[in-house]
């Protein structure tokens, strides 16, 4: 796939976790390092929305995925995949998010996880449709105020917090 998408994992995955991410195209054009590990056991999708071409890659790669799918955004990415889950309730098993209300307004990290869930509380009827159809909505990671977290929100997908509480979350829904 051109440099928009990168995708990574084994034959024998056990499902997808497709990232949207806000940030744009990357200068390496590979999977965040932290990433890495998650890829012995899932195939990784990693999208760069912003980057020219992103938005038809990513229908076009939609079109011929199998489930289960796991969809990861973070910030001004969070609703997009929430369409995703509208669009795609066959084969989407979850959305987690990281900072959803980043994507809306500046958030302060001393109070993102607040912000989250005033977010989540708004979008309500959307989780709870979601769910009818068999998809999950959650909110997985926030910023925090704290020498591990020195940028503003969103809390970037790459963070290694983010990563452990992603492998969390997947190892729970599998079994």
């Amino acid at each position: 796939m051109p440099e928009s998408i990168v995708r990574q994992g084994p034959r024998n995955a056990v499902g997808t976790v497709l990232v949207l991410d806000p940030s744009g195209a990357a200068s390496h054009g590979e999977l965040p390092a932290t990433w890495r590990e998650l890829t012995n056991r899932w195939n990784v999708v990693w999208c760069r929305l912003p980057a020219d071409d992103s938005a038809s890659q990513l229908a076009e790669y939609m079109r011929g995925v199998e489930g289960p799918v796991d969809v990861v955004a973070s910030g001004a990415s969070s609703s997009a995949a929430m369409v995703l889950g509208d669009r795609y309730p066959d084969v989407i098993r979850s959305v987690l998010l990281v900072d959803p209300a980043a994507g809306e307004a500046p958030v302060d990290p001393a109070t993102a996880k607040i912000a989250d869930e005033l977010w989540m509380r708004r979008e309500a009827d959307h989780v709870n449709a979601l769910a009818e159809q068999g998809v999950q909505v959650r909110v997985i990671a926030h910023s925090f105020a704290g020498d591990r977290d020195r940028r503003d929100p969103p809390l970037p997908l790459g963070h290694p917090d983010v990563v452990k509480v992603l492998r969390a979350q997947l190892v729970s829904q599998s079994a």
